[in-house]
């Protein structure tokens, strides 16, 4: 599904922000003062008990809907945004809401976490980086893999998933498994996320064995089907996906290990991240400890298996240090 424009998903188990907008009182300070006057009729003194009633109250309401009930302290909101156009990692669903293994883990961090409200976007992965830079994202979510380069701009949280690449092709087409026999052929794909500028440095470094990029925003399974009908000659997505959109929409298409040489110029390591804020290490931390969680109480291992059909946790050994 193409999810073209902004749309605004409120984390389950968090409080309409809308909704206590409405119960929020403005409460402007005056005098709730009853003089003891003989001469003030019982009517007056109604009056004023009822502006003492109403003032005053309206004080404490305001008190309260500023804060979370049960401790008092003030909800902070977070704002992730996300591409929503890799299923299974992150989509939107039929029912018009952001989902998928890479959502519903960041939601479950969330549901964990004591005063914060998690908000999702939906938005074009460069605006995702542009977002999380300028600080209007706190959060990047797209199964984000890790890289030096990109972790000079990003703080990077534990990983959350196990990620593999496969190059995709037509049935019938020649075999590909390396860029070196992907040259002069043509390669959809998103602007900014690893496999392209993967595929950008190659063509820099080998200028006669260019791979033809076509960037575009499209959900992944427009570009297979431009694989089957002939449009372009070839993908690079993670095994995951392809096997997501295969059982949905069997196309006619094919996939091919890439080499190892190769998946190193994509990724430092098989991982998936989210990204944050240089100046979000604070939550960046509060993340990881619930990430943390997830993996030893065998959550990670749950919603892996709900969309992967196996189990996809990183082993233990991934979260004893952050990247950076």
């Amino acid at each position: 599904m193409y999810h073209d424009g902004k749309t605004a998903v409120t984390c389950r188990g968090q409080k309409n922000r809308d909704e206590k907008a409405e119960k929020r009182i403005k409460y402007k300070e005056g005098e709730c003062i009853m003089k003891r006057n003989k001469l003030v009729s019982i009517a007056a003194i109604t009056v004023a008990l009822g502006v003492l009633a109403t003032g005053c109250a309206g004080g404490s309401g305001s008190s309260k809907s500023d804060s979370k009930s049960s401790g008092g302290t003030k909800t902070v909101t977070v704002k992730a945004g996300t591409g929503a156009n890799v299923k299974p990692y992150t989509y939107v669903g039929e029912d018009n809401e952001t989902t998928g293994y890479d959502v519903e883990v960041l939601k479950e961090v969330f549901e964990r976490l004591d005063g914060y409200d998690l908000q999702l976007e939906v938005t074009d992965i460069p605006s995702v980086f542009s977002g999380v830079t300028s600080g209007t994202y706190q959060i990047g979510v797209n199964n984000f893999s890790y890289n030096e380069e990109r972790a000079k701009s990003y703080l990077y949280s534990y990983p959350y998933d196990k990620i593999g690449y496969v190059f995709v092709t037509k049935k019938g087409a020649p075999e590909v498994k390396t860029f070196a026999k992907a040259a002069g052929k043509s390669f959809e794909g998103q602007s900014g996320v690893s496999v392209t500028t993967a595929i950008e440095s190659w063509n820099e470094k080998n200028p006669d064995k260019k791979i033809d990029i076509t960037y575009t925003d499209a959900d992944t399974a427009i570009t297979l089907q431009h694989i089957e009908d002939g449009t372009t000659d070839l993908a690079i997505i993670d095994v995951a996906m392809y096997n997501a959109y295969q059982k949905e929409y069997n196309y006619d298409i094919v996939a091919n290990q890439i080499s190892d040489d190769d998946a190193k110029a994509i990724a430092d390591n098989s991982y998936a991240y989210y990204i944050f804020p240089k100046d979000q290490e604070e939550l960046r931390d509060k993340v990881d400890e619930q990430i943390k969680e997830l993996k030893k109480d065998g959550t990670l291992t749950e919603l892996s298996q709900k969309y992967f059909g196996q189990d996809t946790a990183p082993e233990d050994d991934q979260f004893e240090k952050t990247p950076n």
